[in-house]
């Protein structure tokens, strides 16, 4: 298989992850949105917190999807690695795990808004405490997104060096 083939395949399997990441989007502004509702519809202590349980359903299955979405950008760097060309891939990951960081920020922002108006409600305490602690591991997995994506950074760098040396040789042959 030709390097031009392998990129076309990469840049394929790229652009699948890159709907998967808009899906992700889509969802997590979705959950905002709800978010937001709730903090405006205080008035039934039940549908709240029923409300508060899926959404917080739903961005287990965010994070859910966001670990199968860096499954498949792992083996997609393996094939790269093989091929001693993954600079597209690594670009195009790079892209996604910040968009996957403002993602989480806004997700823990909206958190924090609906703990804010949880912490009026004594019936509520439990709960917010509940919120705080899936905070706390979105922040966590924020900073080891964050620390992954400086790697790529540096590999890209390597990578980029690496194809403006098979440039080169390819304009010298």
């Amino acid at each position: 298989m030709d390097i031009e083939k392998q990129i076309r395949i990469l840049l394929s399997e790229n652009e699948f992850l890159q709907l998967q990441l808009e899906d992700l989007n889509k969802a997590v502004k979705q959950r905002d949105e709800e978010i937001l509702f709730l903090g405006d519809n205080m008035d039934s202590a039940a549908e709240l917190q029923s409300r508060i349980d899926s959404n917080l359903a739903e961005i287990e299955q965010l994070k859910y999807n966001m670990a199968l979405t860096e499954e498949k950008a792992a083996a997609t760097e393996v094939l790269n690695e093989a091929l001693e060309n993954d600079l597209l891939q690594e670009i195009r990951q790079r892209h996604k795990d910040e968009k996957l960081l403002q993602e989480m920020n806004s997700v823990k922002v909206n958190l924090d808004v609906a703990n804010e108006e949880l912490e009026q409600s004594a019936a509520f305490y439990q709960k917010i405490l509940q919120l705080k602690k899936e905070v706390a591991e979105l922040k966590s997995s924020l900073e080891l997104s964050q620390a992954e994506t400086e790697r790529l950074r540096e590999e890209n760098e390597e990578l980029q060096q690496l194809i403006k040396l098979l440039r080169q040789r390819r304009l010298n042959e």
